[in-house]
């Protein structure tokens, strides 16, 4: 007897990877791309040194050197986190809420193996 494994075996698994990641490219390739247009404006690129890259510039503060980062003084915890801002319900979703009936589901039925499972995880249980 060989000790290599059969050729069959070796053509099933190359196959059966090629197959995979065709569909795993076809799906990742099928993706809608990032940029977002409206109905009838196209894309358009921001280029360097126009004015809307000068105003993107301008709005995030950047530190360039090391001893800029180190002297940087860390975020307002109480200022980044906001305040919750409940939104009110109209009169007519507040009538809705109160006159939607009470719902509730109807119960499983019990598992039938249950029995079977208690006596094989607690043994001890059931001497």
């Amino acid at each position: 007897m060989s000790s290599n494994p059969p050729l069959a075996g070796l053509c099933f698994a190359f196959a059966m990877t090629a197959a995979c990641l065709f569909a795993l490219s076809a799906i990742v390739s099928s993706k809608p791309s990032l940029a977002q247009t409206g109905p009838d404006e196209g894309t358009r690129a921001i280029t360097q040194g126009s004015e809307a890259a000068k105003a993107l510039n301008a709005a995030e503060p950047r530190t360039g050197t090391r001893a800029e980062r180190l002297n940087e003084k860390p975020l307002d915890w109480n200022s980044t986190i906001g305040k919750p801002n409940p939104r009110a319900l109209a009169p007519s979703e507040e009538e809705a809420i109160r006159k939607a009936p009470a719902q509730k589901t109807e119960g499983g039925a019990p598992n039938p193996n249950a029995e079977a499972e208690a006596r094989k995880l607690h043994p001890e249980d059931w001497k």
